[in-house]
């Protein structure tokens, strides 16, 4: 591609020694969001409890410091993504249906309005779902609202099952 050999010497500490805390916070609350809304984890638990051990970078990674299509705004911005990393996103997410006379009181009435950012989230994590629950009909059902409480059913009775077959 070149002839010259390209030099990069930026003088950064280790990876998670360089990782700005916004961006440790990020995954850290994606991965809490997964593993409490809808039964999985994507990312390793010893990659989160790292970075939940992250402290401010001396010098910091600019920019997006992983390949994960989100963590660009550009992208998530397409996907008219809100990450659960972000307060009260359920006030900030427009989703087509009203609000309750007063507002969003319910965690059911919040957990459906974030339907539609974590969806983004669930199909660029579907390998982590199991295939008899992605190809179930009525998990999914056209991603009516609701899913993701019935996503999350699935996956802990998946787990109760593989748990009672692992303990024969």
């Amino acid at each position: 591609m070149t002839s010259k050999d390209i030099e990069v010497d930026e003088d950064l500490p280790i990876f998670f020694k360089a990782i700005r805390l916004s961006q440790a916070e990020e995954l850290i609350k994606e991965q809490k969001n997964m593993r409490d809304n809808f039964g999985f984890i994507h990312n390793d638990p010893d990659t989160i409890t790292t970075l939940d051990a992250t402290r401010v970078p001396k010098k910091a990674v600019q920019g997006t410091p992983w390949y994960q299509i989100l963590s660009n705004q550009r992208y998530a911005n397409e996907f008219y993504y809100v990450g659960a990393f972000v307060g009260e996103r359920e006030k900030i997410i427009e989703d087509g249906f009203s609000e309750s006379e007063n507002g969003l009181h319910s965690e059911w009435e919040k957990r459906i309005r974030c339907e539609q950012s974590d969806m983004i989230m669930i199909l660029l994590n579907l390998a982590f779902i199991p295939d008899e629950i992605v190809k179930s009909q009525e998990v999914f059902n056209g991603f009516e609202a609701g899913w993701c409480h019935r996503l999350k059913e699935a996956m802990e009775k998946y787990k109760e099952d593989f748990n009672k077959h692992v303990n024969r």
